[in-house]
């Protein structure tokens, strides 16, 4: 199954309620979200320092997406947590658009 909005949103909730985090995988992708500090979400998405299918041409796409690159690290950017439907979108995004995954695998979500 592809990656379920309304899924990712309830999460991204929970998580801000629960000062929690929570990790969102297709097959070996993966999205990480977590409440930082008061207001805020840290999301991270696996680049290919972690994952050597992900092809290193990817940066451009997540750098446009506001997201950035610690080096031998992973992308990540911060949300404020209002925007959970943009959180949602922007990580089907980055599921669908920028990591290719594919739509039949499992979609998995681990609150932690």
């Amino acid at each position: 199954m592809a990656a379920d909005k309304q899924i990712i949103i309830n999460t991204v909730n929970w998580l801000i309620k629960e000062n929690s985090a929570a990790i969102f995988a297709i097959g070996e992708h993966y999205v990480q979200a977590a409440s930082s500090m008061p207001g805020e979400i840290y999301c991270e998405a696996v680049s290919h320092h972690y994952h050597s299918g992900v092809d290193i041409g990817l940066e451009s796409a997540f750098i446009k997406m506001g997201f950035h690159l610690e080096e031998a690290g992973n992308y990540s950017r911060r949300y404020l947590s209002a925007e959970a439907e943009r959180i949602a979108d922007d990580i089907v995004y980055i599921f669908e658009e920028i990591y290719g995954s594919d739509p039949a695998a499992e979609f998995e979500v681990t609150e932690l």
